[in-house]
């Protein structure tokens, strides 16, 4: 990468790391002004901190717009390394500091994708506001195609959802597993009855996904025959609606896509076929395995997968006709 160049021209016994805490804050809060009252220095000092940080990576970093400063895709890159180099020599400057969850402020950086986001959050924030109220968490979104990524370049220090198993540099926990449901507009022809293969390839189909890639879940399963996918949305948040004012179909996860059926009174079927479950797993590098924070994190979330899974969303299909008599 270019910032990466860019370092190893930089003779690092002539850089102020100072600048480095500067530069995470107006990351944060993307003001000069707001990051100066973070860091409890005057504005001037901090326009003039950025100031050498731009000419140290060559780059403007931040550019402003109506809403706030917009970092440049460099700053973006830079952004996950330095908060993960800072945090590192937090640790390094306070050996044998105990993890206290109920006093810690500490910030965790995760990437998810909008299921896992969707799936998991709602109770994981629940549990972290009353055990650690002053625990900081960042999500960034994730996909299956991007989270190793993400972690090796330090952008994120755990990712959660569907991820191939993992190289011997990373640690991977299994969570639950998840299965698809087939939905569509309250009342579309096709659900009036079962769908059999047959009927279930000659419809339109909606699919998900955040790079465009093929379902593969789904087309694998019905090759050499796929479907006919005209519209492919990057976000599960798009689909429902779209669902319901179209004669499109999706077949998505049940758990995200069966609270959208509910809430908007789409009619859902099982697949016509059986189509393999898939994990989902929290996945971290190996040096963090041992970190008495990130091991409280992650129990935080496997207590979550559980509750979920114990008290959580039925993957009982709603029929057409149990959708009618809800209204």
């Amino acid at each position: 990468m270019f910032y990466i160049t860019i370092m190893q021209e930089i003779n690092l016994r002539a850089v102020d790391l100072n600048l480095l805490v500067v530069l995470d804050a107006i990351m944060a809060e993307r003001s000069v002004t707001r990051a100066a009252e973070r860091l409890h220095l005057t504005q001037p000092a901090v326009s003039h901190a950025l100031s050498r940080l731009r000419g140290l990576f060559r780059d403007p970093l931040f550019v402003r717009t109506p809403a706030g400063l917009e970092p440049t895709p460099l700053a973006g890159q830079l952004a996950g390394r330095v908060a993960a180099v800072l945090t590192e020599i937090g640790r390094i400057l306070t050996p044998g500091e105990r993890f206290d969850p109920p006093t810690s402020d500490r910030r965790f950086i995760v990437g998810m994708s909008d299921y896992a986001a969707f799936v998991f959050l709602p109770e994981l924030m629940r549990r972290l506001r009353s055990q650690a109220p002053s625990m900081r968490l960042v999500v960034r979104h994730t996909s299956h195609a991007q989270g190793l990524a993400m972690l090796d370049d330090g952008e994120v220090e755990l990712v959660v959802g569907n991820f191939p198993r993992p190289p011997n540099r990373c640690g991977l926990e299994w969570l639950l597993k998840e299965t698809f449901l087939c939905v569509a507009r309250r009342d579309h022809p096709a659900f009036a009855r079962r769908l059999t293969p047959s009927s279930y390839l000659k419809l339109d189909h909606l699919h998900v996904s955040l790079r465009g890639e093929p379902a593969g879940y789904i087309d694998e399963a019905f090759a050499p025959k796929r479907r006919n996918v005209v519209l492919t949305v990057g976000h599960f948040l798009m689909a429902a609606p779209v669902l319901a004012t179209t004669d499109l179909v999706a077949t998505e996860p049940t758990r995200i896509m069966q609270p959208a059926a509910r809430e908007l009174h789409l009619a859902s079927q099982p697949p016509p076929i059986a189509l393999p479950e898939f994990d989902v797993v929290q996945m971290w590098p190996r040096r963090l395995t041992a970190d008495e924070g990130h091991l409280w994190l992650r129990r935080q979330i496997v207590e979550t997968a559980e509750a979920i899974e114990r008290d959580g969303m039925t993957t009982t299909p709603v029929s057409p006709s149990e959708h009618r008599r809800a209204l």
